[in-house]
């Protein structure tokens, strides 16, 4: 073989090598962009997250406080008082647009409290077929109650272990309403349209009506749900139509559920709710009994426990 043959597939070798360098810088600095991407965003949305946690608490501080101090005043100032029956209150803290609704607590119906027949017409309200809503409630009674005796159309452990549940009957009082999951018949339907009407906290065998939704009012006292509806649209004028006088200032509590949610331009942002137990003339003031992150826009009651106590 001659020299310049020799010299010429060298050359060629040598240009073959060179274009797999490149192209292997090529992919390394593509995949090295690719995770500094991926690590800025993470960083941005953790950042974004932890402001949304402090404008939140912030959100549940300015709430305890006008729920603390606000008192009865003109007819002016009466119609500016703000009520915990879930209308939204805009509030710009920081630069930054929050809505926050406050809900009573105990305008809920209790499940650790509540009878099978009341938690039957609930469930009916929310649109559950009747024979469905009657077994769901007993099985809703029997999760709770500490025998083993199912009552008509509920469930026991055997009933759990027949349908292939891992676990049976808790047989103690529900300690979150995420526990309703796990009850036998419950679908996430049912779950999503009955969660937003109860609670497990508060000692109130019935849900005090000053504040209850439609579907509560309609369940607790037999009435239809249009008429529960007509009756919520009223009852929080400044006066009772042809009377003279305003309604006394009646603003429930000391439990209220505050939700607050990040208000932005593109309908995107984060929501968080939780629990506070006003403490008027005690220290702390207010005690947050617990906390969720990550609910959806949609459906305000999803997210997961943040347990704690803070004020």
């Amino acid at each position: 073989m001659s020299p310049g043959v020799c010299h010429g597939r060298q050359r060629g070798i040598a240009l073959m090598l060179v274009m797999w360098v490149l192209t292997l810088l090529t992919v390394m600095a593509v995949s090295l962009t690719a995770t500094q991407r991926t690590e800025t965003a993470l960083t941005e949305n953790h950042v974004a997250a932890a402001r949304f946690r402090a404008l939140a608490d912030a959100a549940l501080a300015y709430t305890a406080l006008d729920f603390m101090m606000q008192s009865p005043g003109t007819d002016e100032e009466t119609e500016a008082t703000w009520l915990p029956n879930g209308q939204e209150r805009r509030w710009l803290f920081n630069g930054i647009e929050l809505s926050i609704a406050v809900f009573n607590e105990t305008s809920r119906i209790n499940l650790n409290l509540v009878q099978a027949e009341t938690l039957a017409d609930l469930l009916s309200v929310l649109g559950t077929p009747e024979d469905e809503a009657n077994a769901l409630a007993a099985a809703i009674v029997d999760w709770r109650d500490e025998d083993d005796l199912a009552l008509l159309n509920g469930a026991e452990d055997e009933d759990y272990e027949r349908s292939g549940a891992a676990i049976g009957a808790k047989d103690a009082n529900y300690t979150s309403v995420e526990e309703l999951r796990q009850v036998l018949g419950m679908s996430e339907d049912i779950y999503r349209r009955l969660v937003p009407e109860v609670t497990v906290d508060g000692e109130a065998a019935t849900p005090v009506e000053r504040f209850a939704s439609p579907a509560v009012l309609a369940a607790t006292r037999g009435i239809s749900l249009e008429e529960a509806v007509e009756e919520v649209g009223t009852r929080d004028l400044t006066t009772v139509p042809e009377a003279t006088a305003a309604n006394a200032l009646d603003r429930g509590g000391p439990l209220y559920r505050v939700q607050v949610t990040e208000r932005r331009t593109d309908k995107t942002g984060r929501r968080m709710e939780a629990l506070i137990q006003l403490n008027r003339g005690q220290q702390p003031p207010y005690l947050v009994l617990w906390r969720r992150y990550g609910l959806s826009l949609k459906d305000p009651v999803y997210g997961e426990a943040d347990i704690g106590e803070g004020g």
